[in-house]
């Protein structure tokens, strides 16, 4: 639990000097908190981050600039999980609550990746609020933003050599975060040797990749995934990618240059452009799927290769995933078009339930159990949760999509997550569940164990997460 301090924070207390300036924060419901904080600044598009040009002070009581946001669907209006903050590819800014600024406290730290395929969300939003983990659990905790979709994610080097250094923005960025949080988070209170890397969905899987960049190395120490454990790309994909992108934009760019020149909102219509087609092609609903790629450098090999080598094999690992991942495509009608798209060659006519579990397995089941199993071999201890429950708070419910809210579908475990255990949000059993998910994070973030037996290949079944059997 949270240890009290014996005195008044001020508002000289909540000044904190970093190497990017002197940051003013203020007390969110009473927890110090520090917004909008510059880690890194974007030079030029699709080029690498550099570091944050330092200032004297700065208001860090306010969001800071995210990421574009894009639709995943067609026809819809990009996300609006972060209404009070502009959009900008110069986002690299990130966000830290902690119990009281006390640079000898050395608390552990949670860094929170955010969930939204790569192309919408942000760290900055209240649909995640990591509040509680500052307020209630005496924990340090930081949510950054970065470049996602084509900002972060377009690999141009396969068509004009000049972009050859756009491979992986979007986890330069992150590791640029990384470093600024390894550089200052004593100053917060947090300890710079205790850093524990989390995330859901593409955030999750983004916190899968990094275990697999040799420059991320040294800056967390632990990792906890949630709902996504998807391998990278081949390059070959990437770059396929990146012309099929520069083709949709017709009249809108011709070159890459073109494209390094296109205003944001160009970016945005070609992405919707690529998504009218997807759906076109697949006769249903479909994705444009932004990621990173094996590019040789940020990433030398597949990262299941090099942990399965002992890159990470002091980095214990916690998976997590849901009993009915696949089932949130019900909000969109889209079961029985993955399905085929799929298995093309399977029995189209099998049960809904078990086309979703078949779904499941392949895109997020079989990928974790991948990814336990290879940091396993590299000789880390690995723990193995299924969460089992449909929270009255569920995300999906706030996204509108309210016919998922009493399902654990994909993405039901957040609500639980981020829910105050001391508060009034949600029912008494959301409460009991989120602290058995928030019990096991913070024992790994504290200890580097979870309380449960861990993964092995002769011991493989999940511990579940979920209300107990009556």
């Amino acid at each position: 639990m949270r240890e009290e301090t014996d005195y008044e924070l001020t508002d000289d207390d909540l000044v904190v000097e970093t190497s990017s300036g002197a940051m003013r924060g203020f007390l969110d419901r009473g927890v110090p908190n520090w917004r909008g904080m510059p880690y890194g600044r974007v030079e030029q598009r699709f080029r690498p981050p550099a570091p944050a040009v330092p200032v004297e002070r700065i208001d860090a009581r306010h969001w800071g600039p995210v990421s574009w946001q894009l639709p995943i669907i067609p026809g819809q209006t990009p996300s609006t999980v972060s209404p009070d903050a502009t959009e900008s590819e110069n986002c690299l800014n990130l966000n830290i609550w902690s119990p009281d600024p006390n640079p000898g406290a050395r608390r552990p730290v949670l860094v929170w990746l955010h969930f939204g395929s790569r192309a919408y969300g942000s760290g900055s939003t209240s649909t995640n609020d990591v509040w509680h983990f500052a307020a209630r659990h005496d924990a340090v905790v930081v949510t950054a933003n970065y470049r996602i979709g084509a900002w972060g994610w377009l690999y141009l080097g396969a068509l004009d050599p000049d972009f050859k250094d756009s491979a992986n923005l979007s986890m330069l960025d992150q590791i640029q975060a990384l470093r600024w949080v390894k550089e200052n988070v004593a100053a917060f209170g947090g300890d710079p040797d205790n850093v524990t890397l989390f995330g859901l969905s593409s955030g999750s899987s983004d916190v899968a990749a990094l275990l697999g960049a040799p420059a991320a190395k040294g800056l967390f120490h632990k990792a906890a995934l949630y709902s996504g454990a998807q391998p990278p790309m081949a390059e070959e994909r990437a770059a396929r990618f990146a012309k099929d992108f520069l083709e949709a934009a017709g009249p809108l760019a011709a070159t890459p240059r073109d494209l390094a020149r296109l205003p944001n909102v160009g970016l945005r219509t070609i992405h919707r452009r690529m998504l009218k087609q997807a759906t076109a092609k697949s006769h249903g609903p479909a994705m444009i799927r932004y990621g990173p790629f094996v590019d040789g450098s940020v990433l030398p090999r597949s990262p299941l290769d090099s942990l399965g080598a002992g890159l990470m094999s002091d980095v214990p690992l916690l998976v997590s995933n849901v009993t009915e991942e696949s089932g949130a495509w019900d909000a969109w009608n889209a079961i029985d078009t993955a399905y085929l798209r799929a298995f093309p060659e399977k029995d189209q006519s099998l049960p809904h339930r078990e086309k979703i579990d078949a779904l499941s397995e392949l895109i997020w089941v079989g990928p974790a159990k991948k990814l336990l199993a290879a940091q396993h071999k590299g000789g880390a201890p690995v723990w193995y949760q299924q969460f089992d429950y449909a929270p009255s708070t569920s995300w999906r419910t706030v996204l509108a999509y309210p016919e998922l809210a009493n399902r654990p579908v994909h993405g039901a475990d957040v609500a639980c997550l981020f829910l105050d255990p001391e508060g009034t949000v949600g029912s008494d059993e959301d409460r009991a569940v989120g602290a058995q998910d928030q019990a096991a994070l913070l024992a790994l973030a504290r200890d580097g164990r979870v309380p449960w037996t861990p993964w092995t290949p002769e011991s493989p079944a999940p511990h579940r997460i979920g209300l107990p059997a009556h």
